[in-house]
């Protein structure tokens, strides 16, 4: 390098570290204390005490500036080992233009494996735009660099720029490159603080609810009386951004910026490299500590820590307070080891049971003198009480409305609430925008003011019984064509048109007609088909025998919830899984419970359709027949093809 060019990369580095490089050379102090940097440049430079490559290598070392932006983000799904191999072709990318006009030519320069994470090395342009001495607008592109790191014993993301804007673009980039999107994580204060081991604060801005904020600064540090007046009005605010004087390292100090709702701290100091990112890897160990600590304390506690709100859109104020109450259950519950967690419920959330758009009612019958639930009779006219959509229980025989059982003993009702679509997807939402690779595959369920939510999916304790342990379905082939599910996926619970006596007997005799619950006839010992009404419990029934025991067991059909007016190809009604949180769903929860565990004829219930059924609805079911002391079959998508497949009268159109 010329002399000009080694002073023009000097001049790069700040004052500190010229000085120190001075005093490493041996240079006498007192020829460079209180000196301009220039000063120090010429005295580096008149005697060649620096190499170029040490020029290089400090210039490398302070090359991020003096104003550095750290923030933190989480990948929508788990990166696998394909994923990582992928990064390593990441090396030498090249983008001319990205989504801001500021920045252009994104390079990436290397893409290094370590031991906890991937370290890539970036370079871009960032335009300048200014007055000339002739007082025309003129613009200089100008190049910087940043660096990213993506863990890979913890699930993040670490962007460590010059430039806010810059990372937007770095970040749409990497989301393209492996095809999932990120979230950016909002560091709860304690981590802040704890990162940047501050000594005084200097400015604090409080936003309230309505938006309105409170801004307290002073450059040298707040006062004792700031500190005061910070106490006494932030307990109705949140803490949403502000400044310290903080010790990055002993001895080295520097003004530090925080903005919780963008979850970025910035140092506005040049720092060395290492010197940086040895802080950026305590700040991540510290940041994921300081969230996982908070798991066990109130949600409302946990959000004003991240700087955020929970969000429970179209909800009175007492019935968030609630909904609050319910996300701090769940989130304790996630966290620990255990499968199931109960607690008695709080008063905040005792009259969000009352939210039919939050809860599905399930009334259930209970008989003192039995010690048993029923099925609910009227005590007038002795009748099968009916329920509406609400989950409450009438008769249409115009008496004073009482409850008793098949042995007419006057009985109590009980009601059993499950959360609805609704309310499941306002709690998983607020649950993924704190604790963002949070497993959220779990149950809940409300049984006498007493909340149970089970995170298990497992069948260790018997409940279910498999469909090929059940001796009359031995004879079904274990393979199925494809023909088959084609078919299977467009059967409906009842013929076209009514269903009726003769209608039954006509579909019976008839080979091209078919619906659900014919197919089992004759496969289910002394199963008869009935006529469907839509309402009624026990679609099939029939005694089946697993192993040596005989259960009575009776079904649940329901068609393939894509198997509507509007036409949908073969592959869509196959690939449609049958959710906990679909209109069938429900339909069938309500029905298991209201019906299947009040009958105590019944051992088995038997639950099928021409679909695969999603995790958490089959959790959901053994869960509630576990309780109920019921066993439970599913019979999805291929055993529906198995029993057609079996069944000669049943011929399959190719």
């Amino acid at each position: 390098m010329t002399i000009d060019e080694r002073k023009d990369k000097l001049k790069t580095l700040p004052w500190q570290a010229l000085y120190d490089l001075a005093v490493k050379k041996e240079v006498d102090e007192t020829e460079i204390n209180g000196k301009d940097k220039e000063t120090i440049i010429n005295r580096l430079l008149s005697t060649d005490l620096v190499s170029d490559g040490e020029i290089e290598t400090l210039v490398n070392d302070y090359i991020y500036g003096n104003r550095v932006t750290f923030t933190l983000w989480s990948f929508r799904n788990p990166l696998t080992e394909t994923d990582y191999a992928a990064l390593e072709d990441f090396s030498g990318y090249q983008e001319p233009v990205l989504s801001n006009a500021s920045f252009r030519n994104l390079q990436v320069i290397s893409v290094v494996s370590k031991n906890d994470r991937v370290e890539i090395l970036y370079v871009y342009s960032k335009e300048y735009i200014y007055t000339d001495e002739d007082g025309h607008s003129a613009a200089v592109w100008e190049q910087h660099r940043g660096c990213l790191w993506i863990g890979k014993n913890m699930p993040y993301l670490a962007v460590i720029s010059k430039h806010d804007r810059m990372t937007g673009c770095i970040i749409h980039v990497i989301s393209e490159f492996l095809k999932n999107s990120l979230t950016q994580m909002n560091p709860p204060k304690s981590a802040i603080e704890r990162c940047i081991n501050y000594t005084a604060r200097s400015r604090i801005v409080l936003q309230g609810a309505d938006g309105e904020k409170t801004i307290i600064s002073r450059s040298g540090g707040l006062t004792e009386d700031q500190e005061t007046e910070i106490s006494r009005i932030r307990e109705q605010r949140i803490d949403t951004s502000g400044s310290y004087i903080a010790d990055i390292t002993e001895g080295t100090s520097a003004s530090v910026k925080y903005n919780i709702k963008k979850g970025s701290i910035g140092i506005l100091k040049c720092l060395p490299a290492p010197v940086l990112f040895d802080w950026s890897q305590n700040a991540i160990n510290v940041i994921f500590e300081e969230v996982e600590k908070m798991k066990g304390r109130p949600a409302e506690e946990i959000f004003k820590e991240l700087g955020l709100e929970p969000k429970w859109p179209g909800l009175t104020n007492d019935e968030k307070k609630g909904m609050n109450d319910f996300l701090t259950c769940t989130i304790a519950a996630l966290d620990q080891n255990e499968d199931e967690y109960s607690l008695q419920l709080g008063d905040t959330m005792v009259p969000l049971l009352a939210n039919h758009s939050l809860f599905l009612r399930i009334p259930r019958t209970y008989c003192n003198i039995c010690e048993s639930y029923e099925v609910p009779i009227c005590g007038t006219c002795k009748k099968e009480l009916k329920h509406d959509k609400y989950g409450w229980l009438s008769c249409d025989c115009g008496a004073p409305f009482s409850v008793v059982c098949p042995e007419d003993h006057p009985c109590n009702i009980v009601y059993w609430y499950v959360p609805t679509k609704k309310f499941r997807s306002m709690i998983d939402q607020n649950i993924h925008s704190i604790y963002k690779s949070m497993d959220t595959e779990y149950f809940m369920c409300i049984t006498e003011q007493q909340l149970h939510i089970v995170k298990a999916d497992n069948n260790s304790d018997g409940t279910e019984i498999l469909f090929d342990n059940i001796s009359c379905f031995n004879a079904c082939p274990s393979s199925i064509k494809e023909v088959t599910k084609g078919f299977a996926v467009h059967l409906n619970e009842k013929c076209d048109g009514t269903c009726s006596k003769a209608k039954v007997s006509q579909c019976l005799s008839n080979p091209t007609m078919l619906c659900l619950p014919k197919i089992f006839y004759p496969i289910l010992p002394g199963f008869h088909p009935q006529p469907h009404k839509g309402s009624e419990y026990g679609d099939v029934s029939g005694e089946v025998l697993v192993g040596s025991t005989r259960y009575e067991m009776k079904g649940i059909l329901k068609k393939n919830t894509k198997n509507t007016r509007t036409e949908h190809s073969d592959d869509e009604l196959i690939n449609e899984y049958l959710l906990s949180t679909s209109k069938e769903g429900g339909e069938i929860i309500r029905q298991f419970v209201e019906q299947g565990l009040a009958d105590n004829r019944c051992q088995l219930i038997a639950v099928a359709a021409p679909q695969y059924f999603d995790s958490g609805l089959k959790g959901t079911l053994r869960y509630l027949a576990r309780i109920g002391g019921k066993h439970i079959v599913f019979i999805g998508l291929d055993e529906i093809c198995r029993i057609i497949e079996a069944n000669d009268s049943i011929i399959v159109p190719n």
